[in-house]
């Protein structure tokens, strides 16, 4: 293994991502994933609203911005505002069925990515991708809320912590370094459950977890730079005006699909070195990638 040879298999990966048209996918997932995101947050406070307690899409929105630019938050926070303001119980069944079906069509389009990055054909039924879609926009939206509900428990978690640990729970420096490892820890999971259970293929979890942590890094460095960025240099309400905020989202989601679709392209590149490597493969046996049964 030379030196070259990370270089080579990033290559290798970005070229993956361009000839099985990974950029214009990630296009489709930031489209459907912005036109979910609104309806879910209007679902979501709206639930919490029944019970006289309103807060949770403001944690949920406090939990995203960990790492988002100012300027997608700006654009959300009045959304978030007005259905506290304004809720019932159609705007909660009409929020409910339209972030259903715009998140499940942002997981097909993840499973296409995936399976076109590891060139496995998809063998399973239109109905079951369909409830699995359903399903893992479901699961998702509880994590969601948990996480939100996290957010309120943090500090007197991190008091507890002090307490048994000698650490002093004034220290903010090492309470947004612990904040920022959790939300890596469940970046880098959720990663790696949708490799391990969207694609049409079987994968260990050795296989999927350099693209796993590949894309959690990348996407984290890469977040912070665009923070950087919007935040110091670039002015899209010059050029948008009021739509400046919804483009910043945009690209947000766009270039984070991309890295997701990496990710996926540097597993593929890895299992095709490995087998390019491997010794000579049994001819009763078949050496391609297993689909799931």
């Amino acid at each position: 293994m030379t030196l070259w040879w990370p270089l080579k298999l990033g290559w290798k990966a970005f070229d993956g991502l361009i000839s099985r048209n990974g950029i214009e996918i990630s296009g489709y997932i930031a489209f459907t994933v912005m036109l979910s995101l609104f309806p879910f947050m209007i679902f979501l406070v709206s639930v919490t609203g029944f019970f006289g307690d309103t807060s949770t899409g403001e944690n949920f929105l406090s939990t995203m911005a960990v790492f988002a630019p100012p300027e997608m938050m700006k654009t959300l926070l009045p959304a978030i505002q007005q259905v506290t303001q304004n809720r019932s119980g159609s705007l909660l069944t009409i929020g409910l069925a339209l972030a259903l079906y715009s998140a499940a069509s942002s997981v097909a389009a993840l499973r296409l990515a995936l399976n076109l990055s590891y060139g496995v054909e998809e063998t399973r039924s239109f109905w079951w991708r369909k409830l699995q879609d359903f399903a893992i926009v479901i699961v998702g939206s509880v994590l969601v809320t948990l996480l939100s509900v996290a957010v309120i428990l943090g500090p007197w978690v991190w008091r507890v912590v002090a307490w048994f640990t000698f650490v002093n729970p004034a220290d903010q420096e090492l309470w947004h370094i612990a904040r920022y490892s959790a939300a890596l820890v469940v970046l880098a999971i959720g990663v790696v459950a949708l490799h391990r259970i969207l694609p049409n293929a079987v994968l260990s979890f050795r296989q999927i977890l350099p693209g796993a942590l590949t894309t959690t890094i990348i996407w984290i460095v890469t977040a912070s730079l665009l923070t950087l960025y919007f935040g110091k240099f670039a002015d899209y309400d010059a050029t948008y005006g009021s739509l400046g905020g919804v483009i910043v989202t945009l690209m947000f989601f766009y270039i984070s699909a991309i890295i997701f679709i990496f990710g996926g392209e540097l597993n593929a590149a890895l299992l095709a070195h490995a087998e390019k490597h491997a010794p000579p493969p049994n001819p009763e046996l078949q050496s391609s990638i297993p689909l799931k049964t």
